[in-house]
This record gives structure tokens, sequence and C-alpha cells, in this order.
């Protein structure tokens, strides 16, 4: 019997890894414009075979709407329909299995109704109450404080929370002690992508009012909402033009800045910020990568690797990571990536640590499955 159970492990060692073994894959978001004209596109990348699946973004309303990706997690992907009328709402998407959800505004909603620039939303899965959320960060005029930026006078906004919850299918307004508000020199918006970290979700951002602008970074906790105001590393731009991507570093977020000259000399710095060094929170400069040989922008960063693309193609210091579709995007491009896991269930019965090698996902199914096996008497397997 004990042979038996040795043979019907290494069975299943050899042949349940190599069934779930799975490639690297990622959604590949890319907005691109030229003048007037603009387009946005969804690829499903898979990175070892380097081939690009289009991906249509279900359309929930009768409206005509842009999209704007928000996250993925555990397969399950959040989207935003977005246009200047009410009909515009967030969405949850399994492409494995064509399911959707959408995300409704309450009938009577405490807080005006916003849509990305004019809020930051963020998608996680919180592991704690096995449930998908999320998370709305809003700025509002605060009448009773002004703060005096030179010589103008500007208004200060309060940033506020809500949280959604697939499981309840409630919106909540996240209350925050006095040491945990965070204000803003203006209007708040959301300039590129975001990024979570552990529990913590963060978000490119901006302050606006009408002489002032200041880009950061914004943050909050999923576990205790405390909210954070980052300033971004220095930067001396002088003359040049900068590109900014948002990434996620050995478990830090890090920031990718690339600076580019007339189009031909350019210069990227990866950014990582500490929040635990000595007790003092700081950006360390880790790599630079001067004078790159070709218009380049910063997209991502995938296995500690940054990636950037052209017009035709992504790439890492490892080699090409996907050849992009020939199709004329025009003179200013700009790609998102999301790390993504095939799920064909909705719910959050099944999870999978999507920062993790995807092997890992294998190992742990077959170590449970043979654990089940050791338990199994000889009536169980039926042999007599």
């Amino acid at each position: 019997m004990d042979k038996f159970f040795t043979r019907v492990k290494s069975f299943f060692s050899n042949h349940f890894l190599r069934f779930t073994s799975r490639n690297t894959l990622l959604i590949l978001d890319r907005f691109h414009w030229n003048g007037e004209i603009y387009d946005h596109d969804l690829f499903l990348l898979d990175v070892k075979e380097k081939k690009l699946k289009p991906l249509n973004v279900p359309k929930v309303t009768d409206s005509e709407m842009g999209f704007k990706m928000v996250g993925s997690c555990n397969g399950i992907l959040c989207a935003i329909h977005y246009s200047l009328d009410p009909n515009s709402t967030i969405i949850l998407w399994n492409p494995a299995t064509g399911q959707t959800e959408r995300i409704m505004e309450p009938e009577s909603a405490l807080l005006p109704y916003m849509v990305p620039p004019h809020c930051l939303v963020g998608f996680y899965f919180n592991k704690s109450c096995s449930d998908y959320q999320v998370l709305r960060v809003h700025s509002f005029e605060d009448t009773n404080k002004e703060v005096c930026l030179g010589d103008s006078l500007a208004k200060t906004c309060a940033v506020r929370v809500q949280k959604f919850s697939l499981r309840e299918g409630l919106w909540r307004e996240i209350e925050h002690c006095d040491n945990q508000c965070v204000s803003v020199n203006g209007c708040l918006f959301w300039t590129e992508n975001s990024v979570t970290v552990r529990e913590t979700l963060f978000w490119m951002a901006m302050e606006v009012s009408e002489k002032v602008s200041n880009e950061m970074i914004i943050s909050v906790n999923a576990c205790n909402y405390a909210l954070s105001k980052i300033g971004l590393p220095p930067l001396v731009a002088g003359d040049a033009e900068v590109h900014k991507k948002l990434a996620v570093y050995k478990d830090s977020v890090a920031v990718i800045i690339c600076l580019e000259i007339k189009n031909v000399a350019q210069c990227l710095d990866l950014w990582v910020f500490y929040d635990k060094y000595e007790g003092v929170e700081c950006w360390c400069k880790m790599h630079t990568i001067r004078l790159l040989p070709k218009l380049e922008r910063p997209v991502g960063i995938l296995k500690d690797e940054i990636l950037v693309s052209t017009d035709k193609v992504i790439r890492s210091v490892s080699g090409t990571i996907a050849f992009l579709p020939e199709d004329g995007i025009g003179a200013e491009f700009s790609y998102n990536v999301f790390n993504y896991v095939e799920n064909f269930l909705f719910d959050g019965n099944v999870v999978v640590e999507e920062g993790d090698s995807l092997e890992n996902e294998g190992l742990s199914l077959l170590s449970l499955f043979i654990s089940n096996i050791e338990k199994l008497s000889i009536e169980d397997c039926g042999c007599y």
C-alpha cells in the first residue's frame, strides 16, 4: 500500500504540475493619440510566447464610452466606463468566464458622483474578509480653511474615501480620525497609473489650483484606511519632457522617471520609497540608464526588471517582452501593465498570490492534494 501511494504521488507530481504550470500573463493597457485622434486598446500578453491577444472591454451601457483600467486581482479586472453623461460606471470583469458585475451608485449618495481623472479609484482583494473591494478617493473644498500660496489665496480641499464591498453590494464612506486626515491645495486629479503594495494602494496624482499645481503620490492603507501624501523624488528636468510610472520593486513602491530631450537623448531613473529606514521616509535611487538608444517610455517592472516601450516593442534588459501591433498608433503613446492569472470563479474562494511566481500555485494545490491522499484509507481508494 505504501508503494501504491508513492506511485500515486509521483504520478500527480509529474502530471499535475505539468498541467498547472502556466506562462506569465499580463494585461497590457494602451492609450495613444496623434493630435485630436486617440484610441484605447486592451491586450492579454503571454510573456513566454511574446503574443498579444486583443481584449474587448464589455459594454454595460448604451452610451458611447471610453474606459480606464483600474487594476487586476485574482483574474478579476476592474475598469471604469466613463463619458460625460450620468451613465459612467465601474465594472468588475472576468475575461476567462465573460462575467461582469456593474458597481452602481447608491440612490441616496452622500457625496457627489465623480469619475477619473476627478477622483482616484483602486481595486483589491481583502483577505481578512474574503471580499473584493473598490476604493474611491475624492477631494472636496473645505470652506473652513484657506492657505496662502505665494501671492494667491487658494482653497484647501479635504480628501475623503469611499469603499465598495462586492460581498455586501454597498458603498460606505470611510470615517477618519483627525490625525489621519489629508488635505490638498486645490482639486485632486488622477494623473497616472496606480499600484498596490501589500495592503496599501498608491496613486500618482496632482493637486491643482488656479495658479499652482503639484504632482505627488496619494496612498490609502486598506486595513486601517490611513491616508498619506508622499512627495515625488527630486527632479531637475530643465527643458526635458518627463514621463513617470508607478511600479512595485522588491515589495516596495517605486517610481520610474524618464527624461526626454528633443526626442533623442534620454535618461531613466528608478527610485524606491522606503518608509521604515531608521524611522525616516526617503527615496533611494536604485538604477540609472543613460542615453537610451531610441524614443522609449517607461511601462512598469516585471520580475525586478524595468520595462520600457517604443511604438513597436516592449522590452527589458533581458530582451524583448512583446512585439506591438503595427497599426500606426501615432506620435504619443502610453502603456500600463497588470498581473493576470486566469480564474474560472468570480468569487474569493480561490485566491492566487499574483505577486509570487505563477508556478507556486501548482505547488500549493499539489501539496494540498497529496496531503488529502495520505489521509485516505484502503476503503476510500476502492482497493479490495
